[in-house]
């Protein structure tokens, strides 16, 4: 039990995660790299389609960090065979989910779209890019089942190896579509979907090659794909559903965020897209830290472990806030110099400075809440981390709609917000541990 709780084993846990993220972060980033020597309109095209297929993806994350929980839980009760079943059916499930989201964008999502981006120019490129980004959502949704099979049973080696296969394939091919090098045809944003959708494929194949010569398969009696069991889908379901609807809400705010930032102007949107692609890149590390603390402590509860739980949730604030602090110094002693890998566009890093002054702070907020959040997840009781979050999301918009509609704020202070969020989310989570009832939490039967 102590060695779950060691700096030692919450970095080896973490860091193959931390890439892992990265290398999602990465394609969404890189894309809007290559597409913000494009035009503004494609910026901000990819910005929002990104974002669009971010609420997709998370809905297949969500799935898997439920059945992530409930795996980790089998591991620290020394339960290897419970686990393969968990897995199985979540692959069932992920793979249902995904062929379900590409019907819904192919017979809806047009007219969904339409109905909340303003400009013809964007709406026209975000279309573009999303029907070939969607069509990835079968591969990535694999994707995620593998990583949290695999964060789940603590070895997350292979993650980082195929976080970087992701993303250095998806800066090959960006730099091969987007622009049309060494022969290839110039597809500028239909390019950017097509390198996401191939290096996400190519990375699932490296993750089901490695697990099969390792032999997890035999290890925790996975790949036997029974029928489905209506008991297994129900436990995976019970603790997944708050986590996805979570994980949708959650991401459906940060296009909600966007979309009040687009009735400002397109110069704005275009701004903020360059802004959150470097605030994306600070939060990697912070948001692996969060998955393996998911793991941490269902493991540690699995093992019997309770009185040592916030032990952990110590030496985890303290991992997270040290790294936070030291992101904020360097984005605050060269603020253009993240900024500069996502535009080339003197005036729009320039434009874009106040608002890295706002994130920086908000990163070390976002640090504690987190972890704090990311805690009460672990423990298994799921709803309360839907009920925290949606209810920081509530003060969250409220609060940004009025800086933009009533305040009349300029786009520093309406990002100001993700302090507000933060704050909340981390008060919150504080409150409900600190009460104990987590301690009652099941995950399986």
């Amino acid at each position: 039990m102590h060695e779950t709780i060691s700096y030692r084993n919450i970095w080896r846990i973490s860091y193959p995660l931390i890439l892992g993220f990265m290398a999602v972060t990465v394609i969404n980033v890189t894309d809007t790299a290559f597409l913000g020597r494009v035009s503004e309109v494609a910026i901000g095209a990819s910005g929002l389609g990104g974002i669009y297929v971010l609420i997709m993806l998370m809905a297949a994350f969500g799935l898997g960090i439920g059945a992530q929980i409930i795996m980790a839980r089998y591991h620290g009760e020394e339960k290897p065979e419970k686990i393969g079943p968990v897995f199985d059916h979540l692959l069932y499930l992920l793979l249902l989910m995904a062929c379900g989201l590409i019907a819904f964008h192919f017979v809806f999502g047009e007219q969904l779209l339409s109905r909340v981006i303003d400009s013809d120019a964007i709406l026209k490129s975000t279309l573009d890019y999303t029907n070939i980004r969607v069509v990835g959502l079968i591969p990535a949704a694999i994707v995620v089942g593998y990583r949290c099979f695999l964060t789940g049973i603590s070895d997350t080696r292979a993650i980082s190896y195929a976080a970087g296969i992701m993303a250095g394939l998806n800066l090959l091919f960006n730099y091969l579509f987007v622009f049309g090098n060494l022969g290839f045809p110039r597809m500028e944003i239909e390019g950017a979907g097509y390198a996401s959708v191939l290096s996400e494929t190519l990375s699932l194949v490296y993750l089901i090659i490695w697990v099969r010569r390792k032999r997890l398969g035999v290890q925790f009696n996975c790949f036997h794909f029974p029928k489905l069991s209506f008991i297994q889908v129900k436990t995976i379901m019970r603790i997944a559903t708050p986590v996805i609807i979570q994980s949708v809400v959650s991401i459906a705010s940060w296009l909600t965020f966007f979309l009040i930032i687009e009735g400002m102007g397109e110069r704005e949107l275009a701004i903020s897209n360059v802004v959150r692609s470097g605030y994306s890149v600070l939060m990697i590390p912070l948001i692996g830290i969060g998955q393996g603390t998911q793991t941490l402590v269902s493991k540690l509860i699995g093992q019997g472990g309770t009185h040592l739980v916030w032990t952990l949730i110590r030496r985890l604030i303290i991992v997270t806030v040290l790294s936070s602090i030291a992101l904020m110094l360097l984005n605050l002693i060269n603020p253009s110099l993240l900024l500069s890998v996502f535009t080339n566009d003197a005036t729009l890093i320039a434009d874009s400075i106040p608002v890295v002054y706002v994130i920086s702070i908000s990163i070390v907020l976002f640090a504690v809440a987190m972890i704090l959040l990311s805690v009460v997840s672990g423990t298994g009781n799921t709803l309360m981390t839907l009920l925290i979050e949606v209810s920081t999301l509530i003060i969250y918009l409220n609060f940004t709609y009025r800086m933009v509609h009533q305040w009349h704020q300029p786009l520093d202070m309406v990002w100001t917000s993700e302090i507000v969020y933060f704050t909340f989310m981390g008060l919150f989570s504080a409150l409900y541990l600190w009460t104990g009832k987590w301690k009652n939490a099941k995950v399986h039967e």
